[in-house]
């Protein structure tokens, strides 16, 4: 099994493949909806003291066999205790997003295919931390994947965690904060 939690950083939700239309596709809620723009990724600081994440990379399975990161955390990206991060492909990123630390991917797509991809993070050190294997759960589902219950459960389809909302981008299945 792929790891998807490193000593308290866990990944708990991918929306690879957005949902068609606005204004339901437009996770990053910045007006559009533009399909890898509003692909994201987050994790969640599950662990009591903060993550420096500075210098760490996310890559799709292309991107790291060329070993060029999809995106780079600038210096000083800290996440606090209970906080969540979340990097977009693109666009503008506009709200709360429950008080997450959120940015858009430094090399501006996350470009996570909707089958046969794979998104990994690695550390400063390049050590890889964590995978998420975009193939097993690859029926174009038209939301995201997030761990339910948050930070604990396995992967299901957003919309079977909470009928109607496709994506929580920043919050919890049921959107309130972390």
């Amino acid at each position: 099994e792929n790891p998807t939690e490193y000593y308290g950083f866990v990944l708990n939700e991918v929306l690879y493949d957005p949902p068609p239309g606005f204004p339901d596709g437009d996770a990053n809620n910045d007006g559009v909806r533009e399909p890898n723009d509003d692909e994201f990724v987050e994790f969640v600081n599950s662990s009591a003291t903060a993550l420096d994440i500075s210098g760490y990379k996310i890559f799709d399975s292309t991107m790291l066999l060329a070993n060029t990161p999809n995106h780079v955390f600038p210096d000083s990206s800290i996440v606090a205790p209970g906080q969540a991060v979340v990097v977009f492909g693109g666009g503008n990123p506009t709200g709360n997003f429950g008080g997450a630390l959120v940015m858009v991917a430094s090399n501006h797509v996350l470009n996570l295919n909707n089958s046969s991809d794979g998104m990994i993070l690695k550390d400063n050190n390049d050590s890889i931390l964590i995978i998420f294997d975009v193939t097993i759960l690859s029926n174009n589902p038209n939301e995201s994947y997030t761990k339910f219950p948050d930070l604990y459960g396995d992967f299901i389809q957003h919309n079977d965690a909470n009928p109607g909302i496709f994506f929580s981008p920043g919050t919890k299945v049921d959107g309130s904060s972390f």
